[in-house]
């Protein structure tokens, strides 16, 4: 055995600061070289902490892809408001038209009192003097008056006893009420239904200011009533055509039914305003999506490729659900 004191001796001496106790131990903060410490001394090196790393994330992309996408989505609403509801509303047009070809009677079936189904044709509206040239549908709802004019539920049939009163739109599905404000009193209005065909004469065109007596309620004389919005840009109000039947009124079954409120008021489609919501938020998603992923995968026109339809498709519903939450004769 070697002597132990010599080979201690090769050992630093303890440093004054360290405590007692800590003379074997390698003060691996020490300047000295570790060759100056002995041949038996060895370095171990020290273990580095993991680290997780977090990329950073293109914020100002995506909260530029987000804006994009609000303004995408008013001016998709307005093309969709003022180019494509015109295209949707000739279509249904012609759709209603060809529906009664054949035998009107027997698809209105009104000998029997049975009017047809929501959202069915009902009758044709011919006023030559403003070129309208309308099928009327059964309902005055949102969704109804995308299709055309729409006899409200409740009221006298065309050429029967009674208030007979006909909603339309405005400005949106293409505007077959634009121009009733343009009638003056003695102007012709013709309706065919399944109980015949019956002339009208304009008496009045007016405003209703909210407040006023309802224009929709029922009257002892024999006539029909146009309404729409009063204005294309603020409904505060509404535009309204009285008519007075020329001949005697035909006498048909009572179809009175219950109808819910907001087609009396002419408003919106109350359950439109959530899917607005939800679809719009929809797409904004979609789109941010879409600007992590083409800066993920550096392939943007791949992305690209993929997210154009879905997005165009979500924007579309959210367009469909805005049109049926603003009023119905809009």
């Amino acid at each position: 055995m070697g002597d132990i004191r010599s080979s201690s001796a090769t050992l630093p001496d303890r440093r004054a600061d360290q405590p007692v106790g800590a003379v074997g131990r390698l003060d691996v903060d020490s300047a000295e070289p570790l060759e100056a410490m002995g041949p038996g001394v060895t370095s171990t090196p020290a273990a580095s902490p993991r680290t997780i790393t977090v990329p950073a994330l293109p914020w100002r992309r995506m909260g530029g892809f987000a804006l994009f996408g609000v303004a995408g989505l008013i001016a998709l609403f307005l093309v969709y408001l003022l180019a494509f509801t015109p295209l949707t509303a000739a279509r249904d047009q012609q759709r209603l038209a060809n529906s009664l070809k054949g035998h009107p009677l027997t698809v209105y079936k009104l000998v029997n009192g049975r009017l047809p189904p929501q959202g069915s044709a009902v009758a044709v509206l011919q006023i030559p003097s403003i070129g309208v040239d309308q099928v009327v549908v059964q309902g005055t709802s949102a969704a109804d008056l995308m299709n055309g004019p729409g006899l409200m539920p409740g009221t006298s049939l065309p050429g029967s006893p009674g208030n007979s009163v006909i909603a339309g739109r405005r400005t949106t599905f293409g505007g077959p009420f634009g121009a009733i404000g343009s009638l003056r009193p003695g102007a012709k209005i013709r309706v065919v239904d399944g109980a015949g065909a019956f002339a009208y004469k304009v008496t009045s065109v007016h405003h209703v200011a909210i407040g006023q007596r309802d224009v929709v309620l029922p009257t002892r004389d024999n006539r029909l009533t146009l309404v729409t919005s009063d204005s294309s840009v603020v409904t505060g109000g509404r535009e309204v055509v009285r008519a007075k039947l020329i001949g005697r009124a035909v006498a048909v079954p009572d179809s009175t039914v219950a109808v819910p409120s907001y087609d009396l008021g002419l408003s919106g489609d109350p359950a439109a305003g959530g899917l607005a919501a939800m679809w719009s938020f929809l797409t904004l998603m979609v789109l941010v999506a879409a600007a992590y992923a083409a800066w993920r995968l550096r392939r943007p026109w791949l992305v690209y490729l993929f997210t154009v339809p879905v997005v165009l498709m979500c924007g579309l519903f959210a367009c469909q659900s805005v049109a049926r939450a603003l009023p119905a004769t809009f």
